[in-house]
């Protein structure tokens, strides 16, 4: 039966350049001018705050989250490569009292953020199901005891239920949004982002902006803006400044 990957890669085999080698997962990127990107230019903020997760990420031990991985590939040991101990390193950087996760999924990421979060922190993980339905799930019951990590079902794509977490939003130190990349929801987010007022200028985190479905996303943002794939995930790892341009 041909299934809808194999028909993908099928396609895109016939009708457009043929991947130039073989490994477990590929992906469709492109490249473009820097010059004429509106907002390629990283802040002075976005610079000395990415050197120090930089220089955290290469020391952060997440060891105890891989033995919670039933079989390899145990993404938390590969850096460069995958973007988990640059997330660490943001944590120990920032010092974050609020931090929003966008896509719960196995749990990985939230355990990273979570390991050196202050313990007067919070982080809040969004997602469409509970983690409980994830069969690969890596987060326990027991991770949630100490009211620091939360999850919280809803789409933030849709503007009521954006609506009714706007204030927690407009607090948040850190974000890091790793959605569906559907070229719907992730535009959708960072337009309602566009309307809120925070409280202490966050950072965002943006995933796979090297994916084909986040190029002209990530190509778009108007605000400053650092690409830290070699430091982060192979499909592409973005820091956006989301404080105000004129402060």
């Amino acid at each position: 039966m041909l299934t809808l990957k194999k028909l993908k890669n099928k396609l895109l085999k016939k009708y457009f350049l043929p991947f130039p080698f073989l490994c477990r997962h590929i992906e469709y990127s492109i490249i473009a001018s820097a010059d004429d990107d509106i907002a390629v230019n990283p802040s002075h903020r976005l610079l000395d705050i990415s050197v120090k997760a930089i220089q955290h990420a290469q020391t952060v031990d997440l060891s105890d989250i891989t033995k919670r991985m039933g079989e390899p590939p145990y993404y938390l040991d590969i850096w460069p490569g995958e973007h988990y101990r640059l997330l660490a390193g943001f944590i120990k950087t920032i010092k974050p009292k609020l931090v929003i996760e966008i896509g719960t999924a196995t749990g990985l990421s939230a355990l990273a953020l979570l390991k050196f979060l202050p313990s007067n922190s919070r982080l809040i993980t969004f997602d469409i199901i509970p983690w409980q339905t994830i069969p690969e799930a890596v987060l326990k019951e027991e991770d949630f005891k100490d009211g620091c990590l939360e999850q919280r079902l809803g789409n933030l794509a849709d503007p009521n239920i954006f609506s009714n977490n706007k204030n927690i939003l407009e607090k948040a130190d850190l974000i890091f949004c790793d959605g569906p990349k559907d070229c719907i929801f992730e535009q959708s987010f960072l337009d309602n982002m566009d309307k809120l007022n925070f409280a202490n200028s966050p950072l965002l985190i943006l995933d796979d902006i090297k994916v084909w479905n986040m190029l002209k996303i990530w190509r778009n943002i108007k605000k400053p803006k650092l690409d830290l794939s070699s430091f982060g995930h192979w499909t592409g790892t973005g820091l956006v400044d989301l404080e105000p341009i004129t402060k």
